[in-house]
């Protein structure tokens, strides 16, 4: 009987993985036979949309239908039984992200756990399993094949970045060796690539088609456009060099949005790991030590030895390989690095400190083309600021290509002359002239031309409608003398529209975007008293002889918006966690509102998020509720606030991007209505569309936000207080735009 079942399903179910295939098996026959209808559907359709083998809820009832009809209609099979088991609706994917073996035995029947075993070995017993638990069990291999999977697209990720730094590495060392050697990149001052089209790595549709790239020594070009349709796929064609035309001995320098440790020497200190970008240097010094190895061999007698020699040291001495040491250093600290970092070695430093280590290497470096992807992300404001400048006005880079993506305007606004913008909808690379603001206000200028051209149009439209509704008023002998004259011209006229039409659609394509969606945090009102306020708080841990910071004196309240600014490591997060009541000062008091509700949003915030559910299933997860329609209906509406539509709602959330889990993960937070927000960074993984949206939506939150930060243009428009920690100091600066101007001047001075 189980034989012939499998068959079926089999037949039915032809592409579907095997372990899913051998439980759904196991599934659709109880005591030999088959289960009602209903009940099959309800059981099978979750696991075809877990398993990715349909697309959605409606796809997945229709093939599990099909399914019980083949089983019903199939020789050698029991027609199905009454139930004797209710299924809830969507069991197998409600539920948050657990470990295996424990997400299973919350499912399965208490009887099981009663059994002192796993939920895996008990299925193989001979005792009966109702439905629940074999849905349960199947849904646990396949959460446990998905994390495989995930596992396994992570090492491949990490493999590629691993193989394309090689390939740039020998490319870079391929060009210092052609330099050392006379033959230099000469006076290549514009680089224009083949037409290329652009593969999406997700699979589906290329993410540009038929494009190319123009770019001029001198000019520094902004990368933008919506999350995922090719910025950073971009960046790494061109530094893996797929996309052809650029000159082989043009150096290229590459920073990612993270460094993988296997990526560079665990061992080697952030000044050595800077001075070794610096190829040419390096190959000059190994050539230096082989010539006067080779001249105390010999004595010293041979010339040309002796030539060669005095050749490599004036080529160190014109570049000043004394003195590399030194700048590699000051470049470190000025993107943030203490004495303490820098005397640790790079498997010591996060993720965060290993992507400035490479970001100063580039900068030392020096290339032809570099090539920053979201360079700002793990800096300071003040790293950010040395960073803006330094691109903006160093004379190294006036002569040089940048092409960088950044979601802060005013980064842009300040470093870039030009932009390259990739349209998602026209899967089409344009390039424009001036930085950002400039960008926007062309763009804004286009498409009201667009628009004013299509409404003349529209008019032309309607005066052709016009004269042919004339036309029929006509008595017959006129429409007969006049017609085969003015039709010739009014189809003439119609075919120049829809000509014009076209022409003026594709020239514009490129304006048309994503909506942005909408964007609503709840929050939770404002309370009598405030949130919490400190008294003279200092902190510092036991392993330390000095205190983090001491003498704060601050007051947090339903109404407040403020911004904590400092250098990384200062004590911004201890301060965050004495605020929410996670750690107590060590001297100081902090008088709290135990009622307020508090919420953390961080950069790493929608990682909680289980990829094997849908948002709405997530949600129910997180909040249970009562089971009724009605608290389902709220669920949605909290979904739909945050700009997750109802198409998304039920989408896998491993389906969807950054941005849009990251609005889940703020629905969640929404739905809680805290009364203080507390923002870590949460502008990390949003593009600048999604960064205004959520500007407006935290100016509009009706509690108190603190806010930690380094996007300029968020804070500007956030930020009602700013609060600097330093040197274990917390000081209250007059307002952002007033601690930009100092710093900047102390970066001129």
């Amino acid at each position: 009987m189980a034989e012939k079942a499998a068959v079926v399903c089999k037949e039915v179910l032809q592409g579907l993985d095997d372990d899913v295939l051998e439980y759904i098996s196991g599934v659709v026959l109880d005591d030999d036979q088959i289960l009602p209808k209903e009940e099959l559907v309800e059981v099978v359709a979750p696991l075809l949309v877990s398993s990715e083998f349909v697309s959605d809820e409606a796809e997945a009832e229709a093939v599990a239908t099909r399914l019980w009809d083949a089983l019903h209609n199939a020789e050698g099979v029991n027609k199905e039984k009454k139930p004797d088991v209710v299924l809830l609706k969507n069991a197998v994917l409600m539920g948050g992200k657990e470990p295996e073996e424990e997400s299973v035995a919350k499912l399965v029947d208490p009887m099981l756990k009663r059994r002192g075993g796993n939920a895996f070995a008990c299925a193989t017993q001979e005792e009966e399993i109702d439905v629940h638990s074999k849905a349960a069990i199947a849904k646990a291999r396949l959460d446990a094949k998905a994390e495989a999977k995930r596992q396994a697209a992570k090492q491949e990720h990490e493999r590629q970045m691993l193989a394309m730094e090689e390939e740039l590495e020998q490319a870079r060392r391929s060009v210092a060796l052609s330099r050392i050697a006379g033959d230099a990149a000469g006076e290549i001052s514009v680089v224009e690539s083949e037409c290329f089209d652009l593969p999406n790595p997700g699979g589906g549709e290329n993410l540009l088609e038929d494009a190319n790239i123009r770019l001029v020594s001198g000019h520094r070009y902004g990368l933008i456009g919506r999350n995922g349709k090719g910025k950073s796929t971009l960046l790494r064609w061109i530094a893996a060099r797929r996309v052809k035309g650029f000159p082989s001995l043009m150096s290229m320098h590459y920073v990612a949005q993270e460094i993988p440790l296997a990526a560079i020497n665990e061992g080697i200190h952030p000044v050595d790991m800077v001075l070794k970008a610096d190829i040419e240097r390096e190959l000059l010094l190994e050539r230096q030590k082989t010539l006067e190895r080779d001249a105390m061999s010999d004595g010293g007698t041979s010339h040309e030895s002796a030539l060669k020699l005095a050749d490599v040291v004036e080529r160190l001495m014109a570049i000043d390989a004394d003195g590399s040491e030194g700048r590699a250093r000051a470049m470190l600290v000025s993107l943030g690095f203490s004495e303490e970092l820098l005397s640790r070695p790079m498997k010591a430093l996060s993720g965060g400190w290993r992507v400035r280590v490479a970001l100063a290497a580039a900068l030392f470096a020096k290339p032809d083309i570099l090539l920053l992807d979201e360079p700002t992300n793990h800096l300071s404001i003040d790293g950010v600021l040395w960073l803006q400048r330094t691109l903006a006005t160093s004379t190294v880079w006036k002569s040089r290509i940048v092409v960088v993506v950044s979601h802060d305007r005013m980064f842009l606004d300040a470093v870039c002359t030009d932009m390259l913008h990739i349209s998602g909808i026209a899967r089409r690379l344009t390039h424009h002239k001036g930085n950002y603001n400039e960008y926007e206000e062309r763009r804004k200028e286009m498409q009201a031309t667009y628009a004013k051209s299509a409404e003349l149009r529209e008019k032309r439209r309607e005066k052709l409608l016009e004269r042919r509704r004339r036309r029929r008023r006509m008595s017959r002998m006129m429409r007969m003398m006049i017609m085969m004259r003015r039709m010739r011209v009014l189809r003439i006229e119609g075919l120049i529209m829809l000509s014009e039409a076209e022409k003026e659609e594709d020239e514009f394509a490129f304006l048309e975007e994503d909506q942005e969606l909408e964007l609503s945090i709840k929050g939770g009102g404002v309370l009598p008293l405030p949130i919490a306020r400190f008294y003279n708080v200092s902190f510092g841990y036991p392993v330390t002889s000095s205190p983090l910071f001491q003498g704060v004196e601050m007051c947090i309240d339903a109404k407040s918006r403020v911004c904590l600014l400092g250098e990384n490591g200062v004590g911004k997060t201890t301060l965050v966690k004495i605020l929410m009541n996670l750690l107590e000062p060590t001297s100081g008091v902090v008088e709290r509102d135990l009622g307020a509700r508090i919420a953390l949003v961080n950069q790493h915030h929608a990682d909680q998020i289980d990829l094997n559910l849908t948002p709405l299933h997530w949600m129910h997860s997180q909040f249970p509720g009562d089971g009724s329609y009605q608290h389902e209906q709220e669920l949605r509406k909290q979904l739909a606030q945050c700009g997750v539509t109802s198409e998304l709602q039920t989408t896998r959330a491993s389906c969807l991007s950054g941005g849009q889990r990251s609005r889940v993960a703020l629905a969640a937070v929404s739905y809680t209505k805290p009364h203080l927000l507390i923002m870590d960074e949460p502008t990390n993984n949003l593009d600048i569309e999604s960064v205004d949206a959520l500007s407006e939506a935290v100016l509009n939150f009706d509690g108190g936000v603190v806010l930690v930060s380094h996007d300029q243009t968020f804070v500007s428009a956030v930020a009602k207080e700013v609060w600097v920690l330093g040197g274990g100091v917390l000081k209250k600066e007059e307002s952002f735009e007033a601690y930009r101007k100092k710093i900047m001047k102390q970066l001129k001075e």
